[in-house]
């Protein structure tokens, strides 16, 4: 699998338009004619895999294969760029992961809501997606450690909206399954506001227009994913602050707390050799950043 490269200042500005399109648009056709492949060549593990009693550690060492499940939509974490590659930042940690554990990597598409379905399932060993650890999203399957930091805000018309508290009441878009749902539900409601009406994206791109077309006031994403989406575009404003922390982790199958250790030590000794801040920078601090975001945690690392 092609390591990421690094994109030009001029590519930023087509992000959102003909880079997310082509990501977007064939999204659902990719994930299903990709997936069968994975699907098809480890039916057997699969069953084995969801056996809690079994040992998917074991399994995978046997297989001497790591099924990592990667979004393709969800710049400039994991997409397809306009060249047709499967790029992002976590591409090149799923690839570092694998490197680490000293196995094969075998990417699988996910989305929003295969990424956990599809370690329920035993489709894959672990979720490199992009994944908020939440406590409903606990009770599924289990997390790695922190890995990456962020928050939740609303992607808005430009001057339409002043603050994040301002959208209380109106519709708003959100990602299917995402945990925008719940958390703007639950700043709401502390507020004293009626519980907010969503219209609900499988696509990213159709969320983003419909704000723009006024059929909603606001679209709520993880900011980062924000920020691509509307890069380049003057008609389109992330608003400050936001509504949830996000802390993303490495999902795993529940009950495998052994293959849960190797993919956190795999995770810290990342960290800790350097090699984690190397795979972050060119995608949100170097000069060719896509996205300006400064790391925002520290990870956890045991003694």
């Amino acid at each position: 699998m092609k390591r990421n490269g690094i994109f030009s200042r001029a590519l930023i500005a087509t992000l959102a338009l003909a880079l997310l399109a082509a990501a977007c648009a064939g999204d659902d056709e990719a994930s299903s004619e990709e997936a069968s492949p994975s699907d098809a060549t480890t039916e057997d593990s699969s069953e084995e895999s969801s056996d809690s009693s079994s040992s998917l550690s074991e399994a995978v060492a046997e297989a001497g294969v790591v099924r990592i499940g990667v979004r393709n939509d969800n710049p400039p974490m994991s997409f397809v760029d306009d060249n047709g590659d499967w790029v992002g930042f976590d591409i090149d940690l799923a690839n570092a992961m694998a490197d680490q554990l000293g196995y094969e990597l075998e990417l699988v598409p996910v989305d929003g809501t295969t990424r956990i379905s599809f370690l329920q399932e035993g489709q894959v060993d672990m979720s490199v997606a992009s994944m908020n650890h939440t406590l409903s999203r606990e009770e599924a399957i289990d997390f790695s450690i922190t890995y990456f930091w962020d928050n939740q805000s609303f992607l808005v018309r430009t001057d339409s909206y002043e603050s994040i508290d301002d959208l209380i009441g109106e519709t708003v878009a959100a990602s299917a399954g995402s945990s925008t749902i719940d958390s703007w539900g639950n700043y709401v409601a502390e507020r004293g506001g009626d519980a907010p009406e969503f219209v609900e994206f499988d696509d990213k791109l159709a969320a983003v227009q419909a704000v723009r077309d006024g059929a909603v006031e606001g679209y709520t994403e993880d900011n980062i994913t924000l920020l691509a989406l509307a890069a380049g575009d003057p008609d389109l404003t992330l608003l400050p602050g936001g509504h949830n922390p996000v802390q993303f982790g490495i999902g795993v199958p529940e009950n495998q707390s052994d293959w849960r250790d190797e993919v956190n030590i795999a995770l810290q000794n990342l960290w800790t050799i350097g090699e984690f801040a190397e795979i972050y920078e060119p995608w949100f601090e170097g000069p060719d950043r896509i996205i300006d975001l400064p790391l925002g945690g520290t990870m956890e690392i045991w003694s």
